[in-house]
């Protein structure tokens, strides 16, 4: 199948109301900017099934990136906790010593970590609020401190540890696993390192009229990158930019003032494979492997899949638990994170076109007993117009709850007060503003399990939709106003 599955709207009833909120969440509920938009929650006990607080819950609103416990849920449920991918490398061709006359081929296997955030070493880092995936839309973003390089290095060095010093012959990146996937945030495949960004990390200099000062992460030969940004004087307009050009020519332009905060101008590679295979080749040096074959373009041809068998396995990478890759995706939202699994769902289904794990996700739906047309989704992450009635999102976390995997999930999510009472997966889509235009936060959102402070188990779904605010920036500062409300739930009950 190669279009989207959409679940019909249908009529879902009118809204209820089930106990009164906190007096002190009417204030963020009524105020301002939400004078022309609307809230709708709904918060059931576990266990009794009892509703404590219900309005518009049988109302579609769009989810954001809430829409991720859909995708998320399915892969545990199909894959369970504790699964693992496994990212191979083979050599193809004639062995004579420590010399491979033919090709090393990178096979990916849709490990969106591939070794780095620190995972070799038992950690999963991650920046909360603003990790580096984000770096587009918020400059002020950064990197982990762990090597995004670290799973290549390993790769490398169990090829050398299996003879092979020298080849004659080029290194391939196979990412045939399913067909490309064009997102929001670029063409997604089964190869990913370092979430497919060149990080430019930023420093203004000592004095206006100085350079800016810059390094890259990772450090590679791939990308050309000049810098003619200079710095300005404090108080001014930030206006540095990374622009990918021809040739992987990168220009870093602009301005950044000398009162800046540290930034991160990243670029997304347009094709994941050629700048994996970049980054392979340069990690194959380190270790000690002599090859003759240019960064930017590959002079082999991919073999047939005959060609991968146990004799010709040099290398391996096995991936973290299924846990932990889920919890990065609900930890950071990670968008092109959740269209991996998305697509991983479709290949478990004989499929090579990802948009067919939503099969997957809403053949989920009626075990989970969700009413036809109370869910629409689009892709893995909550591309517009995603939607569900916070009912609806209630049931697929209660159905979650009682799953097996259900802890796993649940100890992936976010815990925005730090204290493991409130664990919910926020979502966010919002428009900026233009000219005289406002910014509008179409929906804010949070869904997920809250511990009362009388020790009552709640499943929760809140959204706040079509607020308005003077700038995106004022908006993002109150983001999300359903903490607030939560918390306040959380203390009160």
């Amino acid at each position: 199948m190669s279009g989207v599955l959409v679940l019909a709207a249908c009529g879902s009833g009118d809204s209820t109301t089930s106990g009164d909120l906190p007096d002190d969440t009417l204030a963020v509920v009524n105020s301002a900017p939400f004078a022309h938009g609307s809230w709708h929650w709904n918060a059931v006990e576990l266990g009794s099934g009892d509703t404590l607080y219900a309005s518009n819950e049988n109302t579609l609103n769009f989810l954001g990136s809430t829409t991720k416990l859909f995708s998320t849920g399915t892969y545990l449920d199909e894959f369970g906790a504790d699964s693992t991918l496994e990212t191979p490398v083979y050599s193809v061709g004639a062995r004579e010593g420590s010399t491979l006359t033919g090709d090393l081929v990178l096979v990916g296997a849709g490990d969106f970590i591939l070794g780095s955030r620190g995972v070799l070493d038992g950690d999963l880092q991650y920046v909360d609020p603003d990790d580096h995936i984000y770096a587009y839309a918020i400059p002020t973003s950064r990197p982990v401190e762990a090597d995004p390089l670290a799973g290549l290095d390993k790769l490398a060095k169990d090829v050398v540890a299996k003879g092979i010093t020298s080849i004659e012959g080029d290194v391939l990146v196979d990412d045939r696993l399913w067909d490309p996937f064009e997102t929001k945030e670029g063409v997604v495949t089964s190869i990913m390192v370092n979430d497919n960004l060149l990080d430019i990390v930023v420093d203004p200099g000592t004095n206006a009229g100085d350079p800016i000062a810059m390094t890259t992460r990772p450090q590679t030969g791939f990308y050309e990158v000049v810098n003619e940004a200079v710095t300005s004087a404090a108080g001014s307009a930030s206006t540095a930019t990374a622009t990918l050009g021809a040739g992987n020519r990168v220009v870093v332009s602009g301005n950044v003032p000398v009162d800046s905060k540290q930034l991160d101008l990243t670029v997304f590679a347009p094709d994941p494979a050629t700048y994996a295979r970049a980054l392979f080749i340069e990690a194959l040096r380190r270790a000690g492997v002599t090859i003759d074959t240019p960064l930017d373009n590959a002079t082999g041809t991919l073999p047939a899949d005959s060609a991968y068998t146990d004799a010709s396995k040099v290398a391996s990478l096995v991936s973290p638990p299924t846990s932990i890759l889920t919890k990065l995706v609900l930890k950071i939202s990670h968008n092109r994170g959740a269209e991996t699994l998305l697509c991983l769902l479709a290949v478990k289904a004989g499929s090579r076109e990802c948009e067919d794990g939503l099969t997957t996700v809403i053949d989920k739906f009626a075990p989970a007993g969700i009413d036809p047309g109370t869910v629409e989704i689009y892709d893995g992450e909550g591309s517009d117009p995603a939607s569900a009635t916070p009912s609806a999102m209630v049931r697929w976390l209660t159905w979650i709850h009682d799953q097996p995997w259900g802890d796993k999930l649940k100890e992936g999510l976010p815990d925005i007060n730090h204290d493991g009472k409130i664990l919910v997966k926020s979502g966010l889509s919002a428009r900026p503003d233009v000219g005289a235009m406002q910014s509008m936060f179409v929906a804010a959102g949070q869904a997920g399990y809250m511990t009362t402070a009388s020790g009552k188990e709640l499943v929760v779904a809140f959204y706040a939709l079509n607020g308005v605010y003077t700038t995106f920036a004022d908006g993002l500062a109150s983001f999300p106003p359903t903490a607030k409300v939560l918390t306040q739930i959380q203390l009160d009950n």
